[in-house]
């Protein structure tokens, strides 16, 4: 079986023995430019003219060929990439495991899920196959396109797991997945201070308050928007005295 690895790495893989097959960036971008379009016929001149842009319609054509015919050589007659004379398609099939797929999969399934217990392990496994950016190092059009509409996805999954009844635990860590994923967004650092006040740890939510605010501050040159202060102010309201000292001593170190 094949592993096709595009997100965090690029990679393709013998799944059975972990042998690498292939790292080419070339390569790994043209089966995952097929997967992004799996079951859908991409014709080989639109290929070709993504892929070699500065060339002429023939020579890369002759590119396409070139590349193809390497690709082939390391990959065997795989089942899942269909060539023909006019296009290319790639098509899943139990004979390849590709990690963009295993995705949205799980996260189609969280979705559908009529229950919590069930939306929790869908969410959690499309989490789990997204190890980082699709295809990174790479800034062609078509993979900045793809790349946001998954890191999209996958800050949706973390909303989605913070806001399902569950394990605390899980909901922390799937907000601190949605702040790395959009550090200058001031929702995910709300809803971290949220589910800390919750837990008990006051203090630790002063503090992300606090990290909100640094990076805000050290990126945009602006503080926290108002739905944020108005955060801490209740979360201090009801803070026990550690926590009001945990805010003092923040505030002395900036002075």
């Amino acid at each position: 079986m094949l592993r096709v690895s595009l997100l965090g790495e690029q990679v393709i893989a013998d799944d059975a023995t972990g042998a690498v097959l292939t790292r080419s960036p070339r390569s790994v971008a043209l089966v995952a430019y097929l997967v992004v379009h799996a079951g859908l016929a991409q014709p080989r001149r639109v290929i070709a003219g993504l892929f070699w842009p500065d060339s002429t319609d023939a020579q890369a054509l002759t590119n396409l060929r070139r590349e193809l015919h390497q690709l082939r050589q390391v990959l065997g007659e795989l089942p899942s990439l269909v060539v023909t004379g006019r296009d290319l398609c790639w098509r899943d099939t139990p004979s390849s495991r590709v990690d963009v797929r295993e995705f949205d999969t799980a996260r189609r399934a969280a979705l559908a899920a009529g229950d919590a217990a069930h939306v929790l392990a869908g969410a959690q496994a499309a989490l789990a196959a997204y190890r980082g950016d699709l295809l990174p190092g790479l800034a062609d059009d078509w993979v900045l396109a793809a790349r946001a509409e998954l890191d999209r996805q996958c800050v949706e999954l973390c909303d989605l797991i913070c806001r399902t009844p569950g394990d605390s635990a899980t909901a922390l860590a799937a907000a601190r997945r949605r702040i790395r994923l959009r550090p200058l967004e001031e929702t995910g650092y709300r809803t971290l201070m949220r589910l800390q006040a919750d837990a008990g740890d006051r203090a630790g939510a002063v503090s992300t308050y606090h990290r909100c605010a640094s990076v805000l501050e050290r990126e945009l040159g602006v503080g926290p928007a108002e739905p944020t202060r108005a955060a801490l102010r209740r979360l201090l309201a009801r803070s026990e005295p550690d926590v009001r000292r945990a805010q003092i001593g923040r505030a002395s170190c900036r002075e």
